[in-house]
């Protein structure tokens, strides 16, 4: 498991994309994030719903500019960094399709921390907003190209080697991506963890989604375990992103493949953060 992971972070053609990152992709990623911070704030405290129906209005035109400045950045950001930004929403749009079935164990199989959604007249996916896959799209942009990005500043931008068979996964150089790789992993598990916080604080001001009450919550909107699952689930972004933006002859397949291995990794996020603070605990 170790030496396939370095083996897609020194893969040559991932290095090569973390060579492209720089200013304009960042500004991209930043745009992005502000958009979405910027929209959810003004539902939140603006638009607060049920008083008003418009918060949703904030909620989609976020998304929708996200999505929008995502798919543009692959031609017009092409060979700086375009190509990855749209590969990372490519897996997070598979992910948040899988996270519909994630999202229904959410609502109706655990007992503690309940998940309930107040969108009122809102299109429904089984038991989510339709919006629901592309605001995970986002989120895993979001969270998944700092990973990305900080991962290739510490590794110099400069193209890895491929591991050779018969080398150490301990060498010099593969010591080095160790350490970036959990370095990284560790700073983006604590952001998407706290991140995941304010958001969650925000959608329950706006009246989107609430939690019913847990054995450990965060004040009265969320159950801990919420922001705990996403700490875990993002500790596996790097690797797992890497797996998509390095394949060039079936980006379609890597994507669905990243896709489904970080819905994997919801899964387990969320599972191990259920079964630490909430299996068999009293309300």
């Amino acid at each position: 498991m170790l030496r396939r992971c370095l083996g897609v972070l020194e893969d040559p053609r991932f290095q090569v994309r973390l060579r492209q990152l720089g200013r304009a992709s960042d500004l991209v990623w930043f745009a992005a994030l502000a958009t979405g911070i910027s929209f959810t704030l003004i539902g939140a405290f603006f638009f607060v719903y049920p008083e008003s129906p418009s918060g949703k209005f904030w909620a989609y035109a976020g998304l929708f500019v996200r999505a929008s400045l995502y798919l543009w950045s692959k031609e017009a950001l092409h060979d700086r960094g375009g190509e990855t930004i749209f590969r990372l929403f490519a897996l997070g749009l598979v992910t948040g399709t899988w996270e519909l079935l994630i999202d229904w164990a959410l609502i109706h199989w655990v007992t503690n921390g309940r998940l309930v959604y107040l969108s009122g007249n809102d299109v429904v996916l089984l038991g989510s907003p339709v919006w629901m896959p592309l605001a995970w799209a986002c989120v895993i942009v979001e969270l998944g190209y700092p990973a990305v990005r900080l991962f290739g500043l510490l590794q110099g931008k400069s193209p890895g080697q491929p591991l050779s068979p018969g080398r150490s996964p301990l060498g010099r150089g593969e010591g080095k991506t160790i350490a970036s790789a959990i370095l990284v992993s560790l700073a983006v598990g604590i952001g998407a963890g706290i991140t995941v916080g304010f958001y969650e604080y925000f959608a329950y001001k706006a009246g989107w989604w609430k939690y019913e009450p847990a054995h450990a919550m965060i004040g009265d909107f969320c159950a801990l375990y919420i922001p705990l699952g996403e700490f875990f689930m993002f500790l596996a972004i790097l690797p797992i992103a890497a797996r998509a933006i390095r394949n060039d002859e079936r980006p379609l397949s890597a994507a669905i493949t990243a896709g489904g291995l970080f819905a994997a990794a919801i899964v387990a996020g969320y599972a191990l953060a259920y079964l630490l603070l909430e299996l068999g605990r009293a309300v």
